[in-house]
């Protein structure tokens, strides 16, 4: 399925690498992870999703090894992250971004994000001049879209979109139980997006795992569907509101991802049946 905000994303489902497939030694396990993106490549998709961080840096070099080394650079889109701990300074920036690219083995990010920004993190971005010097690296060709990743309230969600135009798209987490909570206001912050019409990344859809492991009463809710697995209707929720651009999952075995590619290869926003079950 062609996605419809960004003619180079060929589906709106993409590959979270905070969660990779691991060795008892606690290395990715990159054999099983290069079998993962061939199969994830070869049906149709191409939105692989990393950040310094996760997996103490080894996300990063996965995907070198994994992906960039073996696919064509225009075959596969790579979104990486600017993260609070790795900058002090405006200056530290870019040679961080610079690092970041050689770890992935790739010459420009199609997307890279301000990273989980919050009321307490955002002022240092602001402090250090940090959507300026994307915006640069932007137009030297090292960054294709810029945009960031949030954890806060949709007070602070709007104020960075007022004080930031030139975003593209913005990352939430997005999952049927947060939706409404107080604390994440996952449909708050939505609501914000659609105003200020910046399409949407959904983190942590299944919420950790959390929303495969379901309590028996909630099964059964779902059991009588007679459908799909339970993180299939967790995904598809998060990809059902129009503003959904991509939704991420962290895929950590050819078995998890066979299932998500199952139902997001030829997608179906929820039924009105569905959505009652949530």
């Amino acid at each position: 399925m062609e996605n419809k905000f960004f003619s180079e994303v060929k589906n709106n489902f993409g590959f979270g690498c905070m969660r990779l497939p691991m060795r008892k030694d606690g290395e990715v396990d990159t054999q099983e992870f290069c079998k993962m993106a061939d199969a994830f490549i070869a049906q149709g998709f191409n939105y692989f999703d990393t950040a310094h961080g996760y997996i103490s840096g080894k996300s990063e070099l996965a995907i070198k090894e994994c992906v960039s080394k073996r696919f064509k650079r225009d075959s596969f889109i790579l979104t990486d992250k600017l993260t609070e701990p790795y900058f002090k300074t405006q200056d530290d920036i870019k040679p961080f971004f610079y690092s970041q690219l050689e770890a992935c083995g790739v010459e420009y990010f199609d997307f890279y994000l301000a990273h989980a920004l919050t009321q307490e993190v955002y002022p240092k971005f602001v402090k250090c001049n940090a959507f300026k010097v994307l915006g640069e690296l932007k137009a030297e060709g090292k960054i294709r879209h810029v945009g960031f990743s949030f954890h806060d309230s949709p007070e602070l969600l709007e104020k960075i979109l007022k004080e930031n135009p030139e975003v593209e798209v913005v990352q939430l987490q997005i999952n049927y139980v947060d939706f409404e909570d107080s604390g994440v206001q996952g449909k708050r912050c939505y609501e914000i997006c659609e105003k200020y019409n910046k399409p949407v990344i959904v983190m942590e859809p299944v919420k950790g795992g959390g929303l495969v492991n379901l309590p028996d009463s909630a099964k059964k809710i779902f059991d009588s569907l007679n459908g799909g697995s339970y993180a299939s209707y967790a995904i598809r929720f998060a990809a059902s509101f129009p503003k959904i651009f991509m939704v991420l999952s962290g895929m950590g075995s050819m078995e998890m991802m066979n299932d998500n590619l199952s139902y997001m290869k030829d997608f179906k926003p929820l039924s009105d049946a569905e959505f009652e079950a949530v």
